[in-house]
């Protein structure tokens, strides 16, 4: 029996493991040894150690750029949301009376957010049509088909339900893939706002909501002024 085996008779995989672990510089100076050493890999061929870590390397530096990439993707989408609604606020607050505020709306979704649909539904006891696409209707009747959205505290991206969708779009309704409908509310909703988009991936369900939601807050202070107008 040679050296080499007696010593491997004594240990167990542990003891190296163990060894290993409390010398962790132990390769230092045996790159030649280290490099000798190879690992099975799942399809069963044999590689070596410096090959294995190189690959884990790359793995891992892919796996990183795609996380980088995701972040800048997602850095320039809400950069180009708050334009949007930063542009929205303060054409809505230069508005000098109620036919420029809801023009200003209006033109807002049509041009920056390039709207396929959008619509105001105005909470009010005098049901009544203000412009092509701000209407006021009875809060109890617009419960009925929305009152999901009506009790959110939080902006709605994504997709909608069938009567969520015919009841904010009407005859666009069949046009919209997904859409953003934030509640306007002081202590109780007020209104409604929707933006639907033919792109399904536009209004993302998993969509930041800051940027948007600002718009409602927005509108919870500008809105009263001109709902009696």
């Amino acid at each position: 029996m040679n050296k080499a085996k007696a010593v491997t008779d004594q240990m167990n995989p542990d003891d190296v493991v163990e060894f290993l672990a409390a010398h962790p510089d132990f390769f230092v100076g045996r790159e030649q040894l280290l490099q000798s050493l190879t690992l099975v890999q799942d399809n069963g061929n044999t590689v070596s150690l410096v090959e294995r870590q190189a690959s884990m390397l790359r793995e891992q530096n892919a796996e990183t750029r795609s996380k980088l990439d995701e972040l800048l993707a997602a850095a320039e989408s809400n950069n180009d949301v708050f334009d949007k609604c930063r542009a929205l606020i303060l054409s809505l607050i230069s508005s000098h009376d109620s036919d420029s505020f809801f023009s200003a709306l209006e033109n807002s979704f049509n041009q920056e957010f390039k709207s396929t649909a959008y619509s105001l539904i105005i909470f009010g006891n005098t049901p009544r049509q203000i412009n092509h696409f701000t209407s006021v209707v009875n809060e109890s009747s617009a419960a009925e088909y929305v009152g999901a959205l009506m009790r959110a505290t939080e902006p709605t991206m994504g997709v909608l339900r069938s009567a969520e969708q015919d009841f904010l779009f009407r005859h666009a309704s069949d046009k919209v893939r997904s859409a953003a409908v934030l509640a306007v509310r002081i202590d109780e909703p007020i209104a409604l706002l929707a933006i639907g988009s033919e792109d399904k991936d536009y209004f993302k369900s998993g969509l930041g909501t800051l940027f948007i939601g600002f718009v409602a807050d927005a509108l919870a202070l500008l809105l009263p002024r001109h709902i009696d107008h």
